[in-house]
């Protein structure tokens, strides 16, 4: 029994890391591969290769992420765009063709979560109530931390509205608001405003007044309205700084978060307009310079030499061009066909993962971010894999 704890605890150091490590260390993505590369290691000594050749075989999302690899090892070489998405799309594609589905069970899934949520709680407070850094000092900026809590958040929810047990149930509804409360207390508007959407979503689809327990509706209304009045200290001041930006912006001042974000997509057209098919690359900080001398953007956002554009779809087009975007929006799309008619917890969990990371993307670019991405290929590509192999849910 031991050993068989062991092994399985092995395979999963990965799932393990991003519900633990990947919030406290500045290049956890990086730790990330070397436990990628035990879990495949122990996956192929035990499983050799029947796992992998029904993962390649049957995983058309592998495939979708093989083509996305090698469109981006092409601009590596072109343009010169950054490694750290190759490095996180190879590891990714290695733990998926070599990871046996039947190991991240429910129940595994529930365990990740609560550790997960308690993990992204405990940073949240040490970071930004006992040190006091600031949101770009914290060791994984505190956009995609947030982004990793929202995608727990969904994974509590999911699993909360899919849980028969009691006492799961209220564990997970517990998670739901420990979650909440990290994004409130992280102040990142864009992560908020993508679960909230995600969260409308899976409730819409779970919508069916024979199956609502308005009793556990009632108790948790009253729990998230009571939790909203014990931070409405921080929800207040995040509500003013954003109205005294809005102000700014009204009266022609860019010079704001807000406002620089404004001016880097209103420059995009500029940026492409003779790189459109293959993107700029790295060269796109010499075409700031440029743009800059010829008067074209102002001192503030010159000064700044933004290493990405405040948007995913912007940053992509700039960088990777018309092709890398498409590219990345079928890694937006496609999951949600490939996921049609499928068990309906998996549907819930990928689509509320898609969601979240969509919106997240319109001011953030949490594609870039080692461990974003991870959390996001290996769960959209796990939920997949067992979809496929019609695992029984328990």
């Amino acid at each position: 029994m031991f050993k068989k704890h062991l092994i399985n605890g092995l395979i999963l150091l990965p799932f393990i890391w991003l519900s633990t490590g990947i919030y406290f260390t500045h290049n956890s993505d990086k730790t990330m591969v070397f436990m990628t590369i035990i879990s495949i290691i122990t996956s192929l000594t035990i499983f050799k290769f029947k796992v992998v050749k029904n993962n390649f075989k049957n995983n058309r999302f592998i495939w979708l992420l093989i083509i996305i690899l090698s469109y981006n090892l092409f601009s590596y070489f072109y343009n010169g765009i950054s490694s750290q998405e190759i490095r996180t799309l190879t590891a990714s594609i290695l733990l998926l063709g070599c990871f046996p589905y039947n190991i991240l069970t429910k129940k595994n899934l529930s365990i990740l979560t609560i550790i997960g949520t308690i993990f992204g709680f405990i940073g949240t407070c040490y970071f930004s109530k006992i040190l006091h850094l600031q949101r770009d000092q914290w060791p994984v900026n505190a956009i995609p931390f947030s982004t990793i809590v929202a995608t727990y958040l969904v994974f509590s929810l999911v699993l909360f509205l899919h849980t028969k047990s009691r006492k799961i149930k209220i564990t997970m509804l517990m998670m739901f608001i420990i979650n909440i409360s990290s994004l409130i207390l992280s102040e990142t508007r864009g992560a908020i405003l993508a679960a909230s959407i995600a969260i409308i979503f899976i409730l819409a689809s779970e919508l069916n007044l024979n199956k609502i327990n308005l009793k556990v509706v009632a108790i948790s209304i009253v729990v998230i309205f009571g939790m909203f009045f014990i931070l409405k200290k921080p929800i207040d001041q995040r509500i003013d700084q954003t109205a005294v930006e809005y102000h700014k912006i009204e009266s022609g001042n860019l010079t704001s978060s807000v406002g620089l974000r404004l001016q880097m997509w209103e420059i995009a057209p500029k940026l492409i307009e003779n790189n459109i098919i293959l993107g700029l690359g790295k060269e796109h900080l010499k075409k700031l310079d440029q743009l800059y001398f010829q008067g074209l953007i102002s001192k503030q956002l010159y000064e700044a030499q933004t290493p990405h554009y405040h948007n995913q779809y912007i940053d992509k087009i700039i960088k990777t061009g018309l092709i890398g975007l498409v590219l990345f929006l079928s890694l937006l799309i496609i999951p949600v066909f490939l996921l049609r008619k499928k068990n309906i917890i998996y549907q819930q969990l990928s689509i509320g993962i898609i969601i979240t990371f969509s919106i997240a993307s319109l001011t953030d670019v949490p594609f870039n971010h080692g461990q974003t991405l991870f959390i996001y290929l290996l769960f959209i590509g796990f939920f997949y894999t067992s979809s496929l192999n019609k695992e029984k849910v328990k």
